[in-house]
């Protein structure tokens, strides 16, 4: 397809959307689409009234009788006709970029703002449960803890019980926690032999 002497496909068109609709929005979209339009017109006018004015300046000179005073009247009327028309098209579309450009910056704000207030709220929301898991977690540590705790002095409890019921061995006067064991073997450096 050709566009103002370019060539562009289907998919270039499609991607030139989607990137309007994400730059300008879905509201402010319909509004550029209808100023586009009216320029696209406004350039094929200016071409439609070039072209007739250089097809009619060629039939004069194709005519027998015509003049050199009319083809030069018809002339400059053409060229005070595009220079009129280039000057509105001109400030037309000076008009739609600063337009657009101020609508970007626009939306390049918002969405900035938007971004700093999320990336807050998401910070304040996981420092909340941070605060919240370590709250759970040293509690449960100190369940734990004092279980663990109470468990060990009854199972001290049970034993020592355990052991004052145990009978002593016949000859034994002491009861074998309480008998210390004998004394390790000493070693003379260099003989190897154990005394």
């Amino acid at each position: 397809m050709s566009f103002l002497g370019m060539d562009i496909g289907w998919g270039e068109i499609l991607i030139i959307l989607i990137v309007a609709l994400v730059v300008v929005g879905p509201e402010k979209l319909p509004s550029y689409a209808r100023k586009g339009a009216r320029f696209v017109r406004n350039i094929q006018k200016v071409t439609t009234n070039l072209t007739g004015q250089i097809s009619k300046a060629i039939n004069l000179d194709d005519e027998e009788g015509g003049k050199a005073s009319d083809f030069k009247k018809d002339l400059m009327a053409a060229k005070k006709s595009l220079e009129k028309d280039v000057a509105e098209l001109k400030s037309s579309f000076d008009e739609q970029a600063k337009t657009i450009s101020k609508t970007i910056d626009d939306g390049t704000k918002d969405v900035s703002a938007s971004l700093k207030q999320s990336a807050t709220e998401i910070s304040s929301t996981l420092s909340a449960q941070a605060n919240e898991i370590k709250t759970t977690l040293e509690a449960q540590g100190d369940a734990v803890s004092k279980t663990i705790e109470t468990g060990v002095k009854e199972t001290a409890a049970s034993i020592e019980q355990a052991t004052a019921e145990v009978p002593a061995p016949a000859g034994a006067s002491a009861p074998p926690s309480m008998v210390p064991p004998p004394p390790a073997p000493a070693v003379i450096p260099g003989n190897g032999d154990i005394n």
